[in-house]
């Protein structure tokens, strides 16, 4: 494994001289050292970022950009300010981004700053109105391997700002707490003449903690105990109440062994602490990715002005046009001319196909052509299959494991308390009873796992992007300990989303006027095979084309395109096409031809290829006990081929496959013990029986919103880094909860036998959470990152 000099992605290597874990990397590094951007390395200080992929290479529409420039400009010259927009930035996630960012707007006339904020992937522009063009530059960014969208155009990250949001007045109100509290513990003589104010202070202290912060958790565990489940918030939510309820008897009763003002305050903030550090970790990967659904929420009428009408609202027999790259809502008929549709998002099918006028075309077709194609539709979009792979999944998979533990632990320490008190109360002491119970329930609290935990997650999900994977589910290293078995889908999973040139030397061995012409015969085309002579021209194509972009080619659907220039007639297309009429069916080889005036130049061969790393991938995976299975929509031959050249058994492999089977197929396989890999809408369905999921990041998917993780590298090598992580962090946590074990039973002990002061508890619960920290830290810091664990089957 090498470590991309880009992005710092691990990758596997097809050569020692690889330095680049993609196309993508390679054009974003050459560009950063012919622009004397070397800096930004020395400020990413080898941090990991998500790899760039495609992103240079895609054509991005900023057609939304316009009228909000216009409203910024318009507002600031009533003003008589800078114009301001907010933006929403795909592939920002450290200083050196920031810095880079700041730098390439600062090239461009009318420009007053850049903001770019990697916490949130917000971008902040300011300019001088009707001086600066914005299209300009957010088209630069996009060559830089950054994507702008509208500031709304991914969820926000409310939950992570309310918590911080808490966190800091609850910071606040421990800090008065401990100040004023602090007097009692050092001996303040109870008649001091500030003595009532100062308990004053800490309860109301108190109080605004359980407010702001108390109720977050309070909330939560309500939540799960009304869907009949329990949750960590619930011991959590249990000891808050039971101190502060004890400490307004004891302020009411002037019983200072009741008191836990303090401790309540600062038991809220670090709570809160852990679970923003869990929550923060989770939001920032949900909010990495910005391209938008295929699906479009609305279609322009292909009859009359082309009024929009939402996909809720299409009929039969509306006619409508479907954009480029965009996916049919619903079951359609072809109206007119001809176009290439992909299948590969419903059947798995990945060769593209040919549809013309009169042709029917399934639910979930996505339209490689340049331009807009009209349908009619044929059903309304409640019927239609896409609106039932689309639907979001239902609430996050929790944790049966975790659910028992807490069923136990609460109820031990429910008797335990109650036994404390009926033990003093029949010793005729009823106050030290009461003390003793509550003692017993604040110091049982959960309070270093509350923050072990959450660190645990955010250490194991660091793990994992360096390898170009992000974590989108708290609960999914828990669920993975589960896993006995790894269903795969097959085409654009466990092989490439595009076929693989074989030739590439063919690329490198043509002339710039050729090259030229080969990179404006496929800039912008969404087909698979102009999209992978595009990445192979690479930094040399996109050179070209900034020099000379050329006109927009003419499409011939299911045969190739073509350009005039001053050159002479090129084409790219099917092997034996010419540029016109059909292809020679008497062509030796099949793939794809570039031709000046109907001569050949270059002929291009590809393949379906697998991802990298696949077969040692699967022989590690089988080496832990693991179950491996393919289920695709792709022709049955095609899969029990790929079988067999895998090593996999014939009755492990299945093609063929409606998404409703797919289902069926992950469900009798086993929904309690089964992680699913796929990228397309017919693997939804799928999505919803299988325990775990992850997907693989591709031009064209919905799924990175529904899994557990997705993937922005481009092999599956690190699946058994993922099991060897999710058993490292197992280890971590179970370490702390022994340890927690042990200091519950010492502290409860203690509570029991009335010797639990509100002082020892306050010093105590943040002595416990730094242990906890202390020993995830060091666990995973000696078993390592790259450790592999032998022959450890998962739990």
């Amino acid at each position: 494994m090498h470590s991309c000099e880009h992005c710092g992605t691990e990758f596997a290597v097809k050569s020692a001289a690889a330095r680049y874990c993609c196309r993508g990397c390679e054009l974003v590094a050459a560009l950063i050292k012919e622009n004397g951007f070397g800096q930004f390395y020395d400020l990413k200080q080898g941090l990991a970022m998500a790899p760039v992929r495609s992103r240079p290479f895609e054509e991005h529409d900023f057609s939304w950009l316009a009228p909000k420039v216009t409203e910024a400009e318009q507002r600031a010259l009533h003003r008589g300010e800078a114009a301001r927009l907010e933006l929403t930035l795909e592939g920002i996630s450290c200083v050196g981004c920031v810095w880079l960012v700041e730098r390439l707007f600062a090239r461009h006339g009318g420009a007053v700053r850049a903001v770019a904020n990697p916490s949130n992937g917000r971008l902040y522009l300011e300019w001088m109105p009707e001086q600066c063009e914005l299209e300009p530059f957010l088209r630069e960014l996009c060559q830089f391997g950054y994507v702008a969208a509208p500031a709304g155009a991914v969820g926000g990250a409310h939950e992570r700002r309310r918590l911080a949001a808490r966190m800091g007045l609850c910071g606040a109100f421990a800090l008065n707490s401990m100040g004023f509290t602090l007097p009692g513990y050092l001996e303040m003589p109870a008649d001091f003449e500030f003595a009532a104010l100062f308990r004053l202070i800490a309860l109301l202290s108190a109080t605004l903690s359980m407010l702001v912060g108390g109720g977050y958790f309070m909330e939560r565990a309500w939540r799960s105990l009304r869907a009949g489940s329990l949750h960590l918030d619930l011991p959590i939510a249990l000891g808050l109440l039971a101190a502060y309820a004890g400490s307004i008897t004891g302020w009411a009763l002037q019983q200072e062994g009741l008191m836990y003002f303090d401790f309540v305050s600062i038991f809220v903030f670090l709570m809160l602490g852990g679970r923003y550090l869990q929550t923060s970790a989770v939001d920032k990967n949900r909010r990495r990715l910005v391209r938008q659904q295929p699906v479009p929420e609305t279609v322009p009428r292909f009859d009359g002005d082309g009024t929009p009408v939402g996909r809720d609202a299409i009929l039969p027999g509306l006619r409508f046009l479907l954009g480029p790259g965009q996916a049919l809502p619903v079951s359609a008929v072809m109206v007119a001319g001809e176009a290439d549709f992909s299948l590969e998002w419903i059947h798995g099918e990945a060769e593209p196909l040919r549809f013309a006028a009169g042709s029917r075309l399934p639910a979930g077709a996505i339209l490689l052509s340049r331009t807009p194609a009209a349908v009619e539709a044929g059903e309304r979009w409640e019927d239609s299959l896409l609106a039932k792979l689309t639907a979001p999944l239902a609430a996050e998979r929790g944790s049966p494991g975790l659910d028992r533990l807490l069923r136990v632990y609460l109820s031990m320490v429910m008797v335990l308390g109650v036994a404390a008190l009926v033990l003093w109360c029949w010793r005729g002491d009823g106050l030290t009873g009461l003390q003793a119970m509550i003692s017993v329930f604040v110091v049982s609290c959960p309070c270093a796992l509350g923050v072990a935990i959450p660190l645990a997650d955010e250490l194991a999900a660091s793990t994992m992007e360096r390898l170009g994977v992000y974590v989108r589910s708290a609960t999914l290293w828990p669920r993975l300990r589960r896993v006995r078995k790894v269903v795969f889908d097959k085409t654009g999973t466990l092989t490439l989303e595009r076929p693989m040139l074989e030739n590439p030397v063919m690329v490198s061995q043509l002339d710039d006027a050729a090259a030229l012409a080969l990179a404006q015969l496929t800039r912008g085309s969404l087909h698979p095979v102009a999209r992978a002579l595009l990445e192979a021209l690479g930094t040399r194509g996109q050179k070209l084309l900034a020099q000379c972009p050329g006109a927009m080619p003419e499409e011939f659907p299911g045969r190739g395109v073509v350009l005039t220039t001053a050159a002479g007639r090129w084409s790219l297309g099917k092997a034996g096409w010419s540029g016109a009429g059909l292809p020679d069916s008497s062509a030796a080889t099949a793939g794809s031809e570039l031709r000046l005036d109907g001569k050949p130049l270059a002929a291009f061969r590809f393949s379906e290829a697998l991802r990298p790393g696949v077969r040692p991938m699967l022989r590690r995976l089988e080496r832990r006990g693991l179950a491996l299975h393919i289920l695709s929509g792709d022709h049955p031959e095609k899969v029990a081929a790929m079988a067999k050249a895998l090593g996999l058994p014939d009755a492990h492999a299945h093609g063929g496959l409606s998404p409703e089977e797919k289902s069926l197929c992950v469900s009798m396989l086993g929904r309690q013990d089964t992680l699913y890999l796929g990228d397309g809408a017919n693997d939804a369905l799928a999505f919803e029986a299988a325990l775990v999921t992850g997907t693989p990041v591709v031009d064209r998917s919905l799924l990175e919103s529904k899994a557990d993780f997705y993937i922005l590298g481009s092999g599956l090598g690190f699946l058994p880094r993922l099991f060897d992580t999710a058993a490292k962090r197992s280890a971590a946590v179970r370490t702390a909860f022994g340890f927690a074990l042990v200091y519950n039973l010492t502290t409860v002990g203690f509570s029991m036998g009335g010797r639990m002061s509100p002082l020892l508890a306050a010093i105590l619960m943040p002595l416990s959470s730094i242990m906890s920290i202390l020993i995830v830290a060091t666990i995973f810091r000696a078993i390592g990152a790259n450790r592999v664990e032998k022959s450890e089957s998962p739990r």
